[in-house]
């Protein structure tokens, strides 16, 4: 009854509008329109002749729609037309005229701010290479790139000598001018970035993969702004409608009772390496009497994701006292450092290492109540192997997330039994089952393994096996800590393994790799991963991580880098 109600008033309400804008000539209210686009002449209306009060000439309304739109726009405006149509007062019709100057109701692509006539926008992103060192620039550099005034990215900071390769999109994105590659769509785009270190593309948000790599715009990150406010990195695309302004009230409520689109909700992860609050990262707390000294550089890094997981390598015990010896391997600090968890706002640690069971089944029971009493999720280990193998389950923004932790260095001695306590070893069939079974519980899986050779610059075949084989059964993603230096990152079946970020937390500074991490930071949309990007920190003083300069940044990107092009290679890619 209310959807009939509310009909009718729509057609008294158009109905009058149409008189008054038959028998008043107004000039139309056109929004802000691209340059290629001449501004639409004042409208002339088949109906606008009336006598007495009476329309004389047919009762006509017409409407222009620009063609060769994106689809999703060409479908936009194909409801609103059905729509307008079917709410015309008995009498009417409309008809679709062929020039812009000759409708009453115009549909036209627009950029600009959004406005009541906005019919779709289409959120655009502008993404480049991993292999490019160029992770951010202004909107004048933008301009430049897209306009052709800017030819190679060393213009833009790049510490190499980069040309600039346009990519154009055939749909999904831009096309745009001068293109050196013209893929059909985005997953094809994906393989071009991967292939062409100074590939320049613009992509829907929608098509984004992680393959690419989303470029900030006047310290805007793209995905992180509603579609409301993409002019801020110049790329709003949006679908309008121009009417006089006696039109535009009923076209508005036209507008408001088409379908809205949905979108996925939007979050952060936010990954950091190991983190191992023993030995002199101990000494220092405990001396300062400031537990949180490690994270007070980086919490607020950290703090911008919705998650934040870690791999925790050491045990937060009151149990023992802390060894004397400054060398000693097994790792531990008191409870109290759970304050720089809390700081970092570290939602769930990985606890399948080579250090959680250094202080026993008492050093872990210790670690796990100091955890939990401050509601910080963690996996991969247990009192038993079937505890040990059940994922830490959290929730982010309507989307579950499994988090699993095998541990492949010290499970042969540390490892859980049937009926004993310790870490779930990094078995490839107990992997594949458990990813498996996670993924009827979640949207998202991610295994954490902990695996790998010590100061080494790349992995395994071993590690490259069980992560394929982890992504074919169900892993979203998987991550990788242990070698204590940074590694590289491989793409199979178009999800990233990420095979070490590095030291996040630890008195290694005996090397410069080994004072090298990063922050991992994961972009989802609903259950989605579109995106990555790596933030550098440099451990300094003997325990605390603190972000990396531009020239610590690139040294560190550059290692990551080479790294993954030798896994690339490896691969055939």
């Amino acid at each position: 009854m209310a959807h009939l109600l509310n009909r009718r008033r729509l057609l008294v309400t158009l109905g009058s509008a149409l008189l008054v804008a038959c028998r008043v000539r107004e000039p139309p209210s056109p929004l802000p329109s691209p340059s290629t686009t001449p501004a639409p002449a004042v409208v002339r209306r088949r109906s606008a002749q009336l006598e007495r009060g009476t329309a004389v000439a047919s009762r006509e309304l017409g409407v222009w729609i620009e063609p060769e739109l994106p689809a999703a726009f060409a479908a936009r405006a194909a409801s609103f037309e059905a729509s307008l149509s079917a709410a015309l007062p008995p009498g009417w019709q409309l008809v679709r005229v062929d020039a812009p100057e000759d409708a009453s109701v115009r549909v036209r692509r627009a950029t600009g701010p959004t406005s009541p006539l906005t019919l779709a926008e289409r959120p655009l992103v502008p993404v480049t290479s991993h292999w490019n060192l160029v992770s951010a620039i202004s909107g004048d550099e933008l301009s430049g790139l897209l306009g052709g005034t800017i030819s190679d990215w060393q213009a833009l900071g790049s510490p190499e000598p980069l040309p600039m390769e346009p990519v154009s999109l055939r749909t999904g994105g831009l096309q745009l001018a001068g293109a050196v590659h013209e893929p059909s769509d985005p997953q094809s785009c994906a393989q071009v970035l991967l292939a062409r270190p100074g590939a320049l593309a613009v992509v829907e948000r929608t098509g984004l993969a992680p393959e690419m790599r989303v470029l900030e715009v006047d310290g805007n990150d793209p995905l992180a702004l509603p579609p409301e406010e993409l002019e801020k990195v110049g790329l709003a695309d949006r679908l309008v409608v121009e009417a006089s302004d006696t039109l535009q009230g009923v076209l508005q409520e036209v507008i408001g009772q088409l379908p809205q689109p949905v979108r996925e909700p939007a979050f952060t992860i936010a990954v950091a390496g190991d983190i191992i609050l023993g030995r002199t990262v101990h000494r220092i707390m405990e001396q300062s009497g400031d537990w949180a000294a490690p994270f007070r550089a980086v919490a607020p890094m950290l703090g911008e994701a919705d998650l934040t997981i870690a791999d925790l390598e050491c045990a937060l015990t009151g149990s023992f006292a802390s060894p004397d010896d400054p060398y000693t391997m097994r790792f531990m600090t008191y409870p109290q450092a759970v304050e720089g968890l809390l700081l970092a706002g570290i939602d769930a640690v990985s606890l399948a290492n080579n250090h959680s069971m250094d202080f026993g089944a008492q050093g872990m029971r210790d670690t796990l109540k100091t955890l939990q009493g401050q509601g910080i999720a963690h996996c991969g280990i247990g009192e038993t192997l079937a505890e040990a193998r059940q994922p830490a389950l959290l929730q982010v923004a309507g989307t579950t997330i499994a988090l699993l932790g095998y541990d492949g260095i010290s499970a042969a001695w540390y490892g859980a039994g049937a009926d004993w306590p310790g870490t779930a070893p990094l078995d490839p069939e107990l992997v594949t089952e458990d990813v498996s079974a996670a993924s009827s519980l979640a949207d998202v899986v991610i295994p954490f393994f902990h695996w790998g050779i010590e100061y080494t610059l790349l992995p395994t075949d071993a590690q490259r096996q069980i992560a394929r084989a982890a992504i074919d059964a169900g892993a979203t993603l998987v991550l990788g800590s242990h070698p204590h230096w940074l590694q590289g990152f491989e793409f199979y079946r178009g999800r990233p393994i990420f095979y070490s970020l590095g030291n996040f937390v630890f008195d290694q500074e005996w090397s410069q790799e080994t004072k090298q991490g990063v922050i991992l930071r994961l972009r989802f949309e609903g259950p989605r991963l579109r995106a990555f990007s790596f933030q550098p920190v440099l451990i300094e003083d003997y325990h605390r991580p603190r972000p990396a300069n531009d020239q610590e940044r690139v040294v560190m990107m550059r290692r990551i880098r080479s790294s993954s092009l030798e896994l690339l290679a490896s691969s055939g890619g």
